[in-house]
């Protein structure tokens, strides 16, 4: 974290310098020690987080490439000639087990065109379908895969 601090530090002078570089210094280190004191911040929280970070970005990339996906299924449903839509709602458990995992795999749904989760509570979610297609495997997605590897890297 003190790493970062100083580059965000070093972009926004945008210049290096001694003195610049010294005051960096010392304004990165009392926001790190700020973080450690009352923000509960560790460097054990951070090696956790730099652990998980690879698959964090993969859960990003599979989410770019699932919106990407419904967006061309949306796009082939909008310029039909014939308007063939059959929503529907959708309701199916998660074995994602933490709560802030539920949350996130109920919003990737929702950022995802054609679908949007319209309840969460505990392990299950309900979602509206724009059509058939956008319910098929939606119990078995990319994003809750992701999901649960990033929650096994954290268990380990």
């Amino acid at each position: 974290m003190f790493i970062v601090f100083f580059s965000l530090w070093i972009v926004f002078n945008g210049r290096i310098a001694l003195d610049v570089a010294l005051v960096g210094v010392a304004i990165s280190a009392l926001l790190y020690a700020f973080c450690w004191k009352f923000l509960g911040f560790t460097p054990q929280k951070e090696l956790r987080f730099l652990k998980k970070a690879p698959k964090g970005l993969l859960y990003v990339v599979t989410l770019i490439r699932e919106i990407i996906k419904a967006n061309v299924q949306l796009t082939r449903i909008v310029l039909r000639r014939k308007k063939d839509i059959h929503p529907q709602l959708v309701t199916f458990h998660s074995p994602v087990q933490r709560p802030s995992g539920r949350t996130l795999l109920a919003n990737s749904i929702t950022l995802t065109p054609g679908t949007i989760t319209v309840y969460l509570k505990q392990d299950e979610l309900t979602v509206h379908c724009l059509d058939t297609a956008f319910a098929q495997g939606i119990d078995n997605l990319d994003f809750q895969r992701r999901l649960l590897a990033m929650e096994d890297a954290d268990d380990a």
